[in-house]
C-alpha cells in the first residue's frame, strides 16, 4: 500500500505541490517521477537479490516484521512532513524524500520476498492470494484517491489521509501476521514445508541449490519476469499520456489539446488508468484461484503474446501533439478495451507465473524458487521502468 500511495499522489502532490517553488516548475518537479522509478526500484531490486542468497532455511519471521517495522517508520516520517512549508529548501527535500524512498522500497521489497517464501510452504491458492492482495491494495488506493478529490482539493489534506491510512494498514499488517502465526493451519504447513526441507538439509542453501532451482524454474521465472515487464512499460507512464484530447487549431496558428470524455478532467486518470488497471489486475488474479489454463508448460506462449500490447499503446492517441508516427486507434474506447485486456492479462498470467514457481521444483527448494520469482517480479518491474523512458522516441515524441 505505501508504495501504491507515493506512485498515485506523486504527481499531484509532490511534482505539482510540494516541489513547485516561487517561479513554478523548476529541475526537481520535472525530473521527480524519474528519479521516483530509480530510486524505488533499484534498491528493491538490490535487496532481493541478497535475499535469495542469504539463507533461506531458518524462520523468515524476522525479516517480515523488521521489514515491515522500517516500511512504517519511513511512511510515517513522509506523513511528517505534510504540512511542513518546504519551498525554501526545495533541493534537501527532493534528496531527502528520494533517500525515503529507497529505504521504504528496499524494506518493502525483502519484505514482499519473505512473504512468496513463506506463502511456497502452502496450497497453490496461497501463493496467488499475496498476488490478490498487491492488486487489491492497488484498487483501493485508487478508490481513496477519487473520494479524495470529492472531498477536498487541498493537496496536503489528500495526502494526509493517503499516508495515513497506509500507516494503520501496516499496523494491521504487522499485527495480523503475528495472529497468523498463532493459527494451527499455518503451523502445519510451516512444519511441512520444513520437514521437507529437512529431508535434503546439508546446512546453508548451496551455490548448487540456486543453480538447480534455476534450471527447474527458468521457465516460470521468465514468464514473470516478461508479464511485469510489458505492464510496468504501459502502466502508468504510457497509459496516462494515452488521453481523450483531440487536437484543436489554437491562436496564432498553434495547436493545442481539447478534453472531450464523459468522466470529469480531474478524475480521469484516477478513473482510467489507475482503478481501470487495479480493478482488472485483481480480478484476473481471482480468476486464477479457479482456472489455471494454459499449464506451465505452455503459459510461454501467452507471456510472449503479450509483448504486442506495448506497439498496440504506442498507436493509440499516445502523445498527441508530439508524435511523428500515425495514430491507427485513435478512438477512446479502444484503448479502454486494450487497457482492460492488458490489465486482465497482468493479474492472470503474473499469479499463474507465482504459482507454478514453487511446484515445478523440489519439494526441498520451493521456498528458494518463490524467493527467485518474487526476484524475477521485481527485475520486471525494473526493466519495464527503464524501457519506458525510451518508448516516446519511437513514436518520435
Amino acid at each position: 500500500m505505501p508504495w501504491n500511495m507515493f506512485i498515485t499522489i506523486a504527481d499531484s502532490y509532490f511534482v505539482n505541490y510540494k516541489m513547485i517553488g516561487e517561479g513554478g516548475k523548476n529541475w526537481y518537479s520535472l525530473n521527480f517521477m524519474y528519479f521516483l522509478g530509480i530510486f524505488s526500484q533499484l534498491p528493491n531490486l538490490i535487496l532481493n537479490l541478497i535475499n535469495i542468497f542469504v539463507p533461506v532455511k531458518g524462520e523468515l519471521t524476522p525479516r517480515i516484521t523488521i521489514s515491515l517495522t522500517i516500511v512504517g517508520a519511513v511512511v510515517a516520517f513522509t506523513d511528517l512532513f505534510v504540512f511542513i512549508d518546504t519551498a525554501a529548501w526545495i533541493p534537501g527535500f527532493f534528496w531527502l524524500t528520494m533517500i525515503s524512498i529507497a529505504v521504504l522500497n528496499g524494506a518493502n521489497g525483502i519484505y514482499q520476498n519473505s512473504i512468496y517464501g513463506l506463502a511456497s510452504d502452502f496450497p497453490f491458492k496461497y501463493t496467488n492470494a499475496v498476488v490478490i492482495g498487491n492488486n487489491l491494495c492497488g484498487t483501493l488506493v485508487a478508490i481513496f484517491a477519487i473520494l479524495a478529490v470529492l472531498v477536498t482539493d487541498n493537496k496536503a489534506y489528500q495526502a494526509f489521509g493517503y499516508f495515513t491510512v497506509s500507516l494503520l494498514t501496516i499496523i494491521g499488517c504487522l499485527f495480523s501476521f503475528f495472529k497468523l502465526k498463532s493459527l494451527r493451519y499455518y503451523q502445519y504447513h510451516n512444519e511441512l514445508g520444513n520437514a521437507n526441507r529437512a529431508k535434503d538439509d546439508s546446512g546453508p542453501a548451496s551455490f548448487n541449490d540456486y543453480l538447480e532451482t534455476l534450471k527447474q524454474g527458468w521457465p516460470q521465472f521468465m514468464n514473470v519476469f516478461l508479464v511485469f515487464f510489458v505492464t510496468l512499460t504501459i502502466f502508468p507512464n504510457m497509459m496516462v499520456f494515452i488521453n481523450p484530447h483531440t487536437v484543436v487549431p489554437g491562436p496564432n496558428g498553434t495547436t493545442e489539446l481539447h478534453y472531450d470524455f464523459v468522466l470529469p478532467e480531474s478524475q480521469y486518470m484516477n478513473f482510467c488508468v489507475f482503478l481501470l488497471f487495479n480493478i482488472f489486475a485483481f480480478f484476473g488474479s481471482l480468476t486464477a484461484n479457479y482456472v489455471q489454463f494454459p499449464s506451465h508448460e505452455y503459459l510461454w506462449i501467452m507471456t510472449w503474446a503479450r509483448v504486442l500490447f506495448i506497439p498496440f499503446f504506442m498507436y493509440c492517441n499516445y502523445y498527441p501533439l508530439k508524435r511523428t508516427l500515425a495514430v491507427l486507434f485513435p478512438s477512446y474506447y479502444t484503448y479502454i478495451v486494450g487497457a482492460i485486456l492488458m490489465s486482465f492479462t497482468s493479474g492472470y498470467f503474473s499469479s499463474l507465473g507465482m504459482m507454478y514457481a514453487p511446484r515445478v521444483v523440489d519439494p526441498s527448494r520451493a521456498r528458494i524458487a518463490g524467493m527467485m520469482a518474487a526476484f524475477f517480479l521485481i527485475f520486471g518491474i525494473v526493466s519495464g521502468l527503464f524501457f519506458t523512458m525510451y518508448v516516446p522516441r519511437f513514436v518520435g515524441a
